[in-house]
C-alpha cells in the first residue's frame, strides 16, 4: 500500500485578513485591503467587507479546536502587519494586544503539538505606506518590510521553526497594481506589476538574508516564500514543439517570474526579458547573488486564484489542467531535488453549495492523490500538504459569494459557529484510512465510483476525463 512517508506534516490554514475580522479592534491599523473594501464603487466587486469574516482574532481557541478534530500536524496562518504596527514602521513600538494575541495563539498551538507555519505578509499592508509611498511600487518598502520580519523573528522566532515571508506575490503585483482587482486597486498595467514584483522579491531576499545572519544559527528555523502556479500543457496529440514552447513560456510568465532569482540565478527568466524588454527592472550583480537561493524549501499555492490568471496566456492547442503532479515534476526539473511544501492545496465552492460539495470532496482528493504520485513515482521531496482552508471566510474580490473551508462559517450569526463540512471529514479520513491500510498491510481497496461525476449528464454522451484520470 503506497502512502505518505513518516513525519509528513498534514496541516490546514488560513489567513489574516480574510478570518480574522476585528478590523479596528484593540489598537488595529488600517490595512489596503480595510481601505479598499470600505471604498470601492466597482461594479465587478461585491459590497462586501472583512470587517468580522470569520471573527478569529476573538475565536481563536475555536480555530485551535478545529484544527485539533482534524488532527492536523502544522497550521499555516500570517500574521497582521497593520495589527502588529498600525502605523506600519515597525522600529516604533509594537501593539501590545497584537503581540500577545499571537503569542497566546503560537503557545497554543505548540501544546497541542501542532507546528505554527507563520506567514509575514498576506498582502494587508498598512494603508499608510499606501498613502505615504504609492505601496509596493516604491523600493522604500523593501526597507520597511526587513524591519518588520526582523521584529517578528525576534519577537516569535524561538517558537516558530516554519516562517514563509509572503503569499503569492504574482497575485498582489498583477492584481493589486495591474488590473486593479485587488487592493489597493491600482490599474497601473504591466510596468506598474513589474515593478512591484521586482520590490517584493527583493523584501523576500532582504527578510531571508536577515534571518539567515542573525536568527539561523539560535533559532534553527527555515524561511521560504510562497509562489502560486497554474498548470497548461498542450492538448493531447499537439505536442509540437512550438506549443511545448509556448507552454514553458507560460509557466514561466507566473511562477518562473519568481521562481527563477530565488531559486535559480538570481534573475529572470530570458523569455520575460525578451517579452518585455525595457520595461522589466534588472537586478545589479550584487542582487543577483543576495537573491538567489534565498530559500530552504519550496512552498506552493495552487488553487483558483492563479488558473483563472493563467487563462489570459493560453494559446491555440494548449490547456490548463488541475494536474499538481505534473506542475510538482516541473519544479523538480527546473530548480532541482528541493524539499516542497504544499502550502495551499484546494478549490472553492459556490455559497449556495453549503456543507455538501461533491466537487470540491472529489478535487481535494485528487490533489492528495497527485501529491503522493509525485512522491512515489516522481521522487519529488514533498514533506507537507495545507489544505486550504481551514475555515471560511473572504474571499477576496470576490467576497462571501464562494467558500473554501474544511468548517463551514455562517456570516450571518454573531458566534460564527465552525461546523465540518464533508470536505473536512473526507480530508480527515483520507490520512486515517491511509495509516490504516499501511498498518494492516493490505494488499487490495475496493472503492465505489461516482457515476454523477464521471457521467454528469448520466449517458457517455459527456464525459468528465478529468475524473477518469
Amino acid at each position: 500500500m503506497d502512502t505518505f512517508p513518516p513525519g509528513f506534516i498534514w496541516g490546514s490554514g488560513t489567513s489574516a485578513f480574510q478570518n480574522e475580522g476585528a478590523w479596528n479592534q484593540h489598537g488595529k491599523g488600517v490595512s489596503i485591503w480595510d481601505h479598499f473594501t470600505h471604498s470601492s464603487t466597482s461594479d465587478y466587486f461585491p459590497r462586501e467587507t472583512a470587517d468580522v469574516a470569520s471573527d478569529s482574532y476573538n475565536c481563536w481557541e475555536e480555530d485551535v479546536a478545529a484544527l485539533g478534530y482534524l488532527g492536523v500536524r502544522s497550521y499555516t496562518f500570517s500574521l497582521s502587519w497593520p495589527r502588529l504596527f498600525p502605523e506600519g514602521n515597525a522600529t516604533g513600538e509594537p501593539n501590545a494586544a497584537a503581540v500577545d494575541h499571537y503569542s497566546r495563539l503560537i503557545e497554543r498551538l505548540l501544546e497541542k503539538k501542532i507546528e505554527p507555519i507563520v506567514t509575514l505578509y498576506h498582502w494587508d499592508l498598512p494603508q499608510v505606506f499606501q498613502d505615504q509611498y504609492g505601496g509596493w511600487k516604491n523600493n522604500t518598502l523593501v526597507e520597511h518590510f526587513e524591519q518588520y520580519a526582523t521584529f517578528c523573528f525576534s519577537t516569535f522566532g524561538s517558537r516558530v521553526k516554519y516562517w514563509l515571508t509572503m503569499h503569492n506575490p504574482y497575485l498582489v503585483a498583477v492584481q493589486g497594481y495591474g488590473t486593479g482587482v485587488h487592493a489597493p486597486g491600482e490599474k497601473g498595467g504591466v510596468s506598474s506589476s513589474l515593478t512591484v514584483a521586482h520590490n517584493l522579491i527583493r523584501a523576500h531576499a532582504k527578510a531571508w538574508q536577515t534571518y539567515n545572519t542573525h536568527f539561523r544559527p539560535t533559532q534553527r528555523g527555515k524561511v521560504s516564500i510562497v509562489l502560486g502556479s497554474h498548470w497548461v500543457e498542450p492538448h493531447r496529440g499537439q505536442p509540437t514543439a512550438a506549443n511545448v514552447a509556448l507552454c514553458q513560456q507560460s509557466m514561466e510568465a507566473i511562477l518562473g517570474w519568481f521562481a527563477d532569482p530565488i531559486f535559480g540565478a538570481g534573475d529572470y527568466p530570458v523569455s520575460l526579458k525578451i517579452k518585455y524588454a525595457d520595461l522589466m527592472p534588472r537586478f545589479t550583480p550584487e542582487e543577483k547573488l543576495w537573491v538567489q537561493k534565498t530559500a530552504d524549501f519550496f512552498a506552493l499555492s495552487f488553487g483558483p486564484n492563479n488558473f483563472r490568471l493563467g487563462q489570459n496566456l493560453l494559446h491555440n492547442g494548449q490547456s490548463i489542467t488541475p494536474d499538481l503532479r505534473r506542475l510538482l515534476g516541473w519544479i523538480k526539473l527546473e530548480y532541482g531535488n528541493l524539499r516542497v511544501l504544499v502550502a495551499e492545496g484546494g478549490w472553492f465552492s459556490d455559497a449556495s453549495v453549503g456543507r455538501e460539495d461533491t466537487v470540491a470532496i472529489y478535487l481535494m482528493k485528487s490533489f492528495i492523490n497527485q501529491v503522493l504520485q509525485a512522491i512515489k513515482f516522481d521522487g519529488v521531496q514533498v514533506f507537507g500538504y495545507s489544505a486550504w482552508s481551514l475555515l471560511d471566510g473572504f474571499e477576496w474580490n470576490y467576497g462571501y459569494s464562494v467558500r473554501r473551508g474544511l468548517f463551514y462559517v455562517d456570516f450571518n450569526q454573531p458566534n460564527r459557529t465552525r461546523v465540518p463540512k464533508t470536505t473536512c471529514t473526507d480530508y480527515l479520513a483520507i490520512r486515517n484510512h491511509l495509516r490504516l491500510f499501511a498498518s494492516t498491510g493490505a494488499s487490495h481497496y475496493r472503492f465505489a465510483l461516482n457515476w454523477s461525476l464521471i457521467l454528469p449528464e448520466g449517458s457517455s454522451s459527456n464525459v468528465n476525463t478529468e475524473a477518469l484520470r
